[in-house]
Formats: C-alpha cells, structure tokens, sequence
C-alpha cells in the first residue's frame, strides 16, 4: 500500500489539475479491483485521511460531548495522549507532515463509498455479520467489510461534522450509502436486532450540526435526504429513538415559512433546493409510516410478487419495521400532528412543478411574481430542483387525498386551510384562489393525474422505471377513492386516454411491477364505469353506463365499438397486449414472434421440455383476465355481443398456451391461479344477463358452444 499512500500524499501538494485528475483515475481503478481483497489496508488509508485532524469546530458544545461519547473520546484519553506527548518530547520531528486538505479529504470519502460499491458486487459476507464471522472460523482468513462497520460510521461522522462544506456534504453521502447498504443487516449475538443499532447516537450527532440556522441551504438539503434514509430504514424502532433523528426534520418546517426572495446568504435557488428536499423527506417519512400502517394500496398490490425487491424503494414490502408491527402507527404518530400544513406545502410544490413544465409558448401562463418555492429570478435554475423532488411529494400527496383531502373539500370553492403561516399565504397566492373543475378537491384530482399522465408519456422518463412506478402508484392510490373515480368517469375521454397510456407502458416496459399496476389502474378505470353505471341505475337515469359502451357509444354505427373512442375497446387493447408480452406464441404476427431461446429466458422449462410461466406471469394473465370478466356488464346487448368472440378466444387460448403438460406430469393445472381466472371468466360470461336476453340469447349461446367445442377438441388433440 506504500504507492497508494504516496499518490494520496501527492495529492497534498500537486497544484496540476491534470495530474490531480490522474492521481484520482489511478486510485480508483486499483480500488475498484483490488479493494474487496485488500480491505483493511484501503479503509485504513481512508481513516488515516479522514480522522488524521479530529475537529469539532463545527459542532456546539452539547454536540461535542456527544460526539465524543459516540467516538468513545473521553477526557482520560487526552491526558493520556498529553502524558504520551510529554515522554516522547525528543521525538519531535522539523519536518511535520502535511495535514490532509479538505479536496483530499473529500476524495477519501468517495473511496469509501467506492470501497462498499465494490464490496456489494462481490461477496454477500460483506453484508452478512454472521456469515463473515463464519468464514472467518472455517477458513482461518478473508476480511469483511461488515466487520468494519464501526469504521465507517466514524469516517461517516468525522466528514460530515468538518468545517468543510464539500466534506459534510461528502460524509453526509457515504452515511447514507452506509445506512442504505447495511440497514438489514441482523445483529447475530441479539435476535431480533439490527446491527445498526448500535450507532443511533452517532448518526444522531452527525446529522445534528447540519440543521442550525447558520447551515448552508445545500448541507441542511443533504441531511434531510439522509434523515428519510435513516427513519425509512426502520433501524430505530422505539419511539424515542425516533423522535430524535423526527425532531431534527420538525426543526427544519421552519424553514418553508421563509420566503424565497428573503434569502440573500445563499444562492436563491439552493433556498428552493433546501426547501424542496425538506418536502421530500417528509413525503419519503409519511410514504413509509402509511405502509407500515397498511394504508398504502399500491404497497400491498406490490407484494404479491416475488420479484418486488429488485427496485428500491422505500415501499417494496411491509417490512420497513422488521417484525416490530406497532412501529408503522407510531411513526404516523409522530408524522401526522405536521400534516396539515406539510400536504398544503407538497401540494403547493406540485403545483410549481406543474407550471415549469408547461413549454415556453405557454410562459405567459406562469404567475408573474414566482410560485411558492421559487422566483421568477430563480425560474430556470429551480427546475432540476423540482424535477429531482417530485416523485416521493406526488405519491405522498396522493396518499393524503385518498386518506383524507379529498374528503375536506368536495364541494368547497376555496381552499381554507387553516393555515396561518407566511408560506401557506404564499402557497395560497400562487393558487391564484381560481376553481377550475368545480372544487378544490377537483383541482387536486385533476393536477394529480395530469402530473402523472405527463411523466408516463414523456420521453424525458425513459429511463426512470422508479418514477413510472410511483406515478402509477400515485393514481392506483387517488382511485381507490370513490370520489375520485367519479371524477375520472365523469369524462369518457380521461379513461380512453388513461388506457391507452397503460397499453404503451406494458407494450415498452419489461418490469414486472410496472405491468401490474398498470392493470391495477386498468381495473380502477373498469370500476369507475361499474361504479357510474349502478349510480345511474339508482337515480332512476335510463341512459345508464351501458349506453356509454352500447350499438352507439357516441357513434353512429349501431353494433361496433370505433377504436379510440370506445372505453371498451381501450381495454380490450392493453389486455392482448398483457397476453402477448406474458405469452409470446399469443402473438398473431409470426414475425414478431420470439425465437425458442428468447422464450426458454423468459419462461421456465421442466424436464419435459414443456415451457410454464413464472408466479409474477401468472398473476399478471390472471389480472388480464378479471379485466375481461368485467366487460359485458358494462355494455348493452349489441355491445356485449360484439366482444363476446375477443373475450372467448383470448380466454380459451390462454388455456391452450399455459394449461398443457406432459401425461408423466402430476400436477394439477386447475389448481394454478390462472387456470382458475379463465374458468371463473367463463362462467361468468356463460351466466351473463345477456345470455337470457331476447335479442342476443341464441348468438350467446352459439359462440359458448364454439368456445367449448374449442376446449373438447384441445383435450383430444393436446394442442
């Protein structure tokens, strides 16, 4: 290691940009591959940079003494040091080595998170408390880096309490990397604990410095990111643990009443960035208190697959908390005094969001003196802001509307809010007091899901698979409320629209989640029919939801259903096109096909060579399914007649595709989820009211009698 300390120490003392940028490439290329093998001696050149200057001149007194006790620091230890010093007084040296500088510093701290990137892509002991000490018994060798976690944390600590911005901001980044990668890591020795902890005090601390008045706007907007991280990791399972690290984002709400242009420290768009990123870490806390509460729909609709963990998030699964059940409800507790004026402040910020989207023809649109978190000065540089903040607000916003904001202002034509304070006032300016859909509510309902439907279609998203997974969580969330779905039905054109989003993101999105929820929406669309069509028949209306979907859906012809105008035949669309990315051979165009090796990828394949879905696959033919079990309610007798043949065909071909297996296998395929959806839908339709119907009873039965002739002839054939 003596050529990485040698190039470490040059970066002391080279003033060649190009050098210095040689240094950092050489570093890092050897880190990368060497570091997993060679822990100690590169974390030990990390600390040896790091903590070479402990200083804590950037923290109060109260927090000095913590800081010590956490670093176990104490007054014995510096008399020792001193009597040290006095004994070896003779080996003073005149030639002291130079003290780290602050850009070395902060390159020490991106190898340390470089160290845990190389780590993660090597072996899982690195993460595993107990499997490290295992190996460590069986092989007699192999260094781990859960063994040094105690390190970490205190090169973590030592940066982001320095006096250096670019270094707190630096330690801030490698303490959320080490909460993100070790959160789950189980202490062995404490069943039912996590070997974090251990060093609550210690983030505590370190995080603390970082919301003082005097703090730069950047460093408070990084330390609100690692303050979500932190509570959403659900290391800290007592309430007073978490009042702590609560208590630092309560004292930062005082921030959001401060108006934009009033701050002249800073950069007046580093003001938005803070006050964004306290937005976000509120909505990343509130979105992970409703899942451990079980109110998130979406969270639970996400469970069902077994593939839910690949994308991190914060609300993957149910198990924020461990098995500490009660945790989900305290931290609501905790949220929920706040959320009064946080959903008028993520409200407000979608709304800013909403207006800097709009292109430049529409700039005359925008308010002319800003929007609640930024000025017209500060337009331009305050859109990444936005666009990095958005998704958690949107979802967290959307959670507190179907909780409880629609709710409060139904039918109300202004937004009183109760709110008192000067950035509620501002919020209220830029709402511009204007109703455009009837209530306050209808306003919220219609940003929500226009937000949304832009971010699904733009092309700028094409590679942010999270923030199309939150926006469909964000309108699977708002049309669970019935409120909202009668806002949705109220014009046909929103749901053919909404469809048609849907069929693109199953069409060009591999991810399973994704395609789940798309057809968790599609469902929503389908109720919101059913729900219009049984309020119509309560009220007495003849012109029910049948007629919306009938001989003439708004269409002059009397028994088709027009492609793009047709509710109906939008579903019919995103369903094949479920079918057909699930069940490849369903497609019709044989040059679209997959070729039998793609297919074996896609598929499971068992020793006789025939091919079965995976669980994921099946719940999602099975959702498709329930889609097209719901659609001849909705019709009239000609409507329902005429998509009666996609349904059978689409259903009994499921079957033949997936229900086929070889006469050794004793599996009983009836038993399967899927097959059980495509019997329930044909006996639904073989039951249906249009069955017994006068004017379409005999073609009804004719084409279920095709249908069964299809089922007998695939028994006798196998095919």
């Amino acid at each position: 290691m003596v050529f990485q300390a040698i190039s470490f120490g040059m970066l002391d003392t080279e003033t060649d940009p190009e050098m210095i940028k040689n240094i950092h490439d050489t570093l890092m290329s050897m880190l990368q591959v060497l570091a997993s093998e060679n822990l100690s001696q590169w974390l030990g050149l990390c600390k040896n940079v790091l903590t070479v200057a402990t200083d804590f001149g950037s923290l109060s007194a109260n927090d000095e003494a913590s800081a010590k006790d956490s670093l176990n620091v104490t007054d014995t230890d510096n008399e020792d040091d001193d009597m040290d010093m006095e004994y070896h007084a003779e080996d003073t040296t005149t030639h002291p080595s130079i003290q780290p500088r602050w850009p070395t510093r902060v390159f020490a701290a991106e190898c340390v998170r470089k160290i845990i990137s190389s780590c993660e892509n090597s072996n899982p002991a690195h993460f595993d408390l107990h499997m490290a000490k295992e190996y460590q018994l069986t092989k007699s060798k192999g260094d781990y880096l859960v063994l040094h976690l105690s390190d970490l944390i205190r090169m973590a600590f030592m940066a982001a309490t320095s006096d250096s911005d670019h270094l707190r901001l630096a330690g801030l980044k490698t303490l959320q990397e080490v909460i993100d990668r070790f959160a789950r890591v189980p202490e062995p020795e404490f069943p039912g604990h996590l070997l974090l902890e251990q060093f609550q005090a210690q983030v505590g601390a370190a995080l603390r410095p970082a919301f003082a008045p005097d703090t730069p706007s950047h460093v408070t907007a990084a330390a609100c990111e690692v303050c979500s991280t932190w509570i959403g990791s659900g290391v800290a399972r007592d309430m007073n643990d978490l009042r702590r690290v609560h208590q630092l984002l309560v004292s930062s709400l005082s921030k959001l009443s401060t108006r934009t242009n009033s701050t002249q420290l800073y950069n007046e768009s580093m003001a938005t960035l803070e006050k964004l990123s306290i937005l976000k870490a509120w909505a990343e806390v509130y979105i992970v208190a409703m899942v451990g509460n079980g109110s998130a729909p979406a969270s639970v609709l996400l469970k069902k697959l077994s593939t839910a963990q690949s994308i991190d998030r914060c609300d993957d699964d149910g198990g924020e908390f461990g098995n500490f059940e009660s945790s989900g409800e305290s931290l609501l507790a905790l949220v929920r005094p706040e959320l009064s004026d946080l959903s008028q402040h993520w409200l407000a910020a979608l709304k800013d969001h909403a207006l800097l989207l709009l292109p430049s023809e529409y700039s005359s649109q925008l308010p002319h003196d800003g929007g609640a978190f930024y000025t017209t000065d500060t337009m331009h540089s305050s859109k990444p802001h936005y666009m990095s903040s958005w998704p958690p607000i949107i979802y967290a916003a959307s959670l507190w509307l179907n909780a409880e904001g629609f709710a409060l202002h139904e039918n109300t034509l202004t937004a009183n809010e109760n709110a008192n304070d000067d950035a509620q006032g501002a919020a209220d300016n830029n709402n511009a007091s204007v109703i455009s859909h009837g209530s306050v509510s209808a306003d919220r309902f219609h940003m929500i899901f226009g937000i949304c439907m832009e971010a699904l279609c733009s092309t700028r998203s094409s590679e942010e698979n999270e923030n199309i997974i939150t926006c469909l969580q964000s309108l699977s969330t708002i049309f669970d409320s019935t409120w909202a779905r009668e806002q949705l039905i109220k014009n046909t054109s929103l749901n053919i629209e909404l469809c048609n989003v849907l069929h693109r993101l199953i069409l060009t999105r591999d991810s399973i989640e994704v395609q789940l929820l798309c057809m968790e929406v599609l469902k929503q669309t389908l109720d919101a029919a059913k729900q219009n069509m049984e309020a119509n028949k309560a009220s007495g209306d003849n012109c029910n939801v049948d007629s919306t979907e009938t001989s003439s859906p708004g269409e002059e012809s009397g028994d088709k259903i027009v492609p793009g105008k047709s509710h109906i035949y939008a579903v019919l669309e995103v369903c094949f096109c479920l079918f057909v990315r699930q069940i490849p051979t369903m497609n019709p165009m044989q040059s679209a096909r997959l070729t039998v090796e793609q297919m074996q990828k896609q598929w499971g394949s068992n020793s006789n060579g025939i091919y079965k879905i995976s669980q994921d696959s099946g719940i999602l033919i099975s959702s498709a399914i329930q889609c097209l079990e719901s659609l001849p309610p909705l019709c009239t007798d000609e409507g329902a007649l005429s998509i009666l043949p996609t349904i059978l065909y689409l259903t009994t071909t499921v079957i033949k595709e997936i229900a086929t297996k070889s006469i050794s296998d004793t599996t009983i395929l009836a038993n399967s989820q899927t097959i059980q959806a495509t019997l329930k839908c044909l006996k639904a339709v073989a039951v249906d009211k249009y069955a017994k119907h006068e004017t379409t009873s005999e073609q009804w039965c004719q084409l279920m009698q095709s249908a069964l002739g299809r089922l007998i002839d695939m028994m006798k054939t196998g095919w």
